[in-house]
């Protein structure tokens, strides 16, 4: 995705000492592999579905089968099933520390298998929320986007906020979060009702990832409304963003998440 006037600027992330509460959990996960893919990426995957298992095992089952035949009706590859998985645990923990690291290869049935194993720390979301207080954003005109096509955010909260607006595109960096809305005037002051993003004079496009020869791919947007000023960054790790989210009181910010695919134009 490229958003185009898009001015940069990077703000210092300031944490307040909250605690939140975390879980130990050991884990196993596998990923079978030939040729055609590396033997780092594969273990790569590999440790990811372990992590996501952890967090199930912790917050329970997240992904919905809409979320499952979406990466089936596009024609996606594991790699979108996994990101959908990853991203639907977004707004109810996170693996904080990884120890007892243990990896191992193995030959099965004509392929190769990746074993990872490790014991994962698991930080959950406190889920003690506002009930007044809800968002809805919704992607125009669809979650299904064409190469090189525009497309705009309907972002309702019911209550006055101050708004980021962040994108994950996992193919280009799957351990960052980018902020898209960083010269929007909802950073600097409230706003409430419905808005779009972005204002009429800025264009987002989606875009294919530059280098990639798939035919379609599956990116993130993460919205949150706060009620209060929220510390935001133009590039944020994972783990940042979540030490941000944990350490502010939980009734006073609200998260919606839109999943949508990219495809490739047919000529």
């Amino acid at each position: 995705m490229k958003y185009r006037n898009l001015a940069s600027a990077l703000l210092l992330l300031c944490y307040a000492n909250v605690s939140y509460a975390e879980t130990t959990v050991n884990v196993t996960a596998e990923y079978a592999f030939g040729p055609d893919i590396s033997q780092n990426k594969a273990c790569g995957r590999a440790e990811v579905k372990a992590k996501n298992n952890a967090l199930r095992g912790v917050v329970g089952e997240k992904m919905t089968t809409s979320q499952i035949e979406s990466c089936n009706d596009t024609g996606s590859d594991f790699d979108c099933t996994l990101f959908e998985d990853t991203f639907s645990f977004m707004d109810s923990g996170h693996v904080t520390n990884i120890a007892n690291y243990s990896k191992s290869i193995r030959a099965e049935a004509g392929a190769s298998i990746c074993s990872v194993s490790f014991t994962a720390t698991v930080a959950t979301v406190s889920q003690k929320s506002d009930p007044s207080y809800f968002l809805t954003a919704e992607m125009q005109p669809s979650i299904l986007l064409r190469d090189g096509e525009s497309l705009q955010v309907q972002i309702s909260p019911s209550k006055p906020s101050y708004v980021y607006v962040y994108g994950w595109f996992p193919e280009v960096d799957k351990d960052s979060f980018f902020l898209l809305s960083e010269t929007m005037s909802f950073h600097d002051s409230s706003v409430k009702g419905n808005f779009v993003f972005p204002d009429k004079d800025k264009e987002l496009i989606a875009h294919l990832p530059k280098d990639t020869s798939k035919d379609a791919v599956s990116e993130y947007l993460i919205i949150l409304a706060s009620k209060n000023k929220m510390a935001h960054s133009s590039k944020i790790s994972q783990r940042s963003f979540y030490k941000i989210i944990n350490t502010v009181p939980r009734d006073s910010w609200v998260m919606d998440r839109i999943s949508y695919k990219i495809v490739r134009k047919k000529i």
